[in-house]
């Protein structure tokens, strides 16, 4: 794990290429990046909350004029793309989600958007983290989050059932219940925050390949987290490291294990 923060994927070079590549996947799946009932002005103000590699403000940045101010937000730095590749209008800036928000950015910001905080959020605690985005809202903005329901796996074949068996004892050792996920709309309206629309619809057959490899991908530097703290609740290292190599031969046998996308769109009410 990091030394400043508790990520468990870490930030090497091949986690921005996955996060990349997720990010190709929910655009193939939801049909956009920035959801269609937002309205796009020249002047609007708009916030990634743990942004990465920056990669959907930067695809954002492509599709809304060069005057709309695109502000980037992590706990880290370490990904953050060179200056030199980011529009004039775009900036980075080291913040804690779970916070405080500092004055001058309260109120500020049109759309806020959240992904894939699945693996970072802990014992269902997300009420520190919902309060920030909605302080960082100006009245009337909307919050936009992409979500990895990891409680809600589609699995299918001996292999995927095992790394699933690997996946529920890690979750009892890190912490991670998935429950919040579903439970998003109720959180948000508990926050003030009116709900548009809340969706969990599978993949369709042309993204489970993709999403599939994402999942794998995330597993690498998911168990070298793990196997560096040395919990005695693991299995041996060698035995998961060969499920889920069993599990990467088995996928074109027709081996299945993947999450379920879930998309949140809601927002502050003007008064």
């Amino acid at each position: 794990m990091s030394d400043a923060d508790d990520y468990v994927f870490g930030r090497e070079y091949s986690e921005g290429l996955r996060l990349e590549t997720q990010h190709l996947l929910f655009n193939i799946h939801n049909g956009y990046t920035i959801d269609p009932k937002i309205p796009i002005t020249p002047e609007m103000k708009i916030a990634d909350m743990g942004t990465g590699t920056g990669i959907w403000l930067l695809d954002i940045s492509r599709q809304v004029p060069s005057t709309v101010q695109l502000d980037a937000f992590d706990i880290s730095d370490k990904q953050f793309p060179h200056k030199d590749s980011r529009p004039d209008n775009m900036s980075f800036r080291t913040l804690d989600a779970f916070s405080q928000v500092p004055d001058e950015l309260i109120g500020k910001y049109d759309v806020v958007h959240l992904r894939l905080w699945c693996c970072i959020v802990r014992d269902c605690k997300t009420a520190a983290l919902i309060h920030h985005a909605t302080r960082l809202l100006k009245p009337g903005g909307y919050l936009q989050w992409d979500e990895a329901d990891l409680g809600n796996m589609h699995i299918k074949g001996a292999e995927a059932e095992a790394v699933a068996a690997l996946q529920r004892t890690v979750q009892g050792i890190t912490h991670f219940d998935y429950s919040w996920i579903r439970d998003l709309p109720n959180r948000s309206k508990e926050a003030g925050l009116e709900v548009l629309k809340f969706e969990t619809e599978p993949f369709s057959k042309s993204c489970i390949s993709i999403v599939t490899r994402a999942c794998i991908m995330a597993y690498v530097p998911g168990m070298k987290s793990l196997y560096q703290s040395g919990d005695a609740a693991l299995p041996p290292r060698e035995e998961a490291e060969a499920s889920l190599d069993a599990l990467i031969k088995a996928l074109p046998h027709g081996a299945v294990y993947h999450w379920t996308p879930a998309s949140l769109l809601a927002r502050k009410p003007v008064a």
